[in-house]
């Protein structure tokens, strides 16, 4: 009798056993895949504002050249990620009009042209990812690339201090500054933006002649107004 009955209970798969452990730990995966996946907050937003230059100078023996480019309009696009409740990081393109000019005792010379910024920041933020408003101070560094195309004007008073060769020159760029979102809606941000970029004079489009020396950097002052997606 006892034969009979271990004869009717159902021998165990090792194939099933494996099956079920295996999609058990598929569904754990799963949700911890989708906890992090929720947990983490990306942004994608553009913006508008004014670029501002403090331009350095070219000196030489005969007097101080102004030189730089213009203060132009500016437009960015901001890719960025919350990475913690109060740390994130984003990557910023920021494009400025304004071309390359050199100035000296009310004479001037000018070009067309633009700048191309790119930079990646560290952003500390005041308040929780929760909260409707998010003031935030930023800072990183990049890379500016700066273009000089068709001649203006041409002329200063003092031979050998300086030319515009118009061409394009890459400078490594400091980024710092602040900001303040505002959640409008549940994927949406109202964020206002004021930078700081920092780079050496692109010396090969103001390209400095004979005894001249370049003495300073470029600062640019960016004010930016502009909405995000969240996601």
């Amino acid at each position: 009798m006892p034969r009979d009955l271990n004869k009717m209970r159902p021998s165990r798969n090792p194939h099933i056993g494996q099956s079920m452990r295996f999609a058990l730990c598929t569904v754990m995966f799963a949700s911890a895949l989708s906890s992090l996946c929720l947990a983490q907050e990306w942004e994608l937003g553009a913006a508008g504002g004014y670029g501002w230059n403090a331009n350095p100078s070219i000196n030489n023996p005969a007097g101080s050249i102004r030189s730089g480019f213009a203060s132009k309009g500016a437009m960015s696009v901001v890719f960025g990620q919350n990475m913690y409740e109060h740390i994130g990081g984003e990557v910023r393109w920021l494009y400025q009009f304004g071309g390359p000019e050199l100035r000296f005792q009310g004479v001037q010379a000018n070009a067309t042209g633009y700048s191309n910024l790119i930079t990646y920041d560290v952003l500390f933020h005041v308040t929780n990812r929760e909260a409707r408003i998010r003031p935030f101070i930023a800072g990183g560094a990049g890379a500016k690339i700066y273009t000089g195309n068709q001649l203006r004007s041409v002329g200063l008073p003092v031979v050998g201090s300086a030319v515009l060769v118009p061409c394009t020159q890459v400078e490594p760029a400091i980024s710092v500054g602040g900001g303040l979102k505002y959640r409008v809606a549940r994927h949406g941000l109202l964020r206002l933006d004021f930078r700081t970029y920092m780079t050496p004079l692109p010396d090969r489009i103001l390209r400095p002649t004979g005894l001249s020396r370049v003495h300073g950097w470029v600062y640019s002052f960016v004010p930016l107004g502009g909405l995000s997606f969240i996601f």
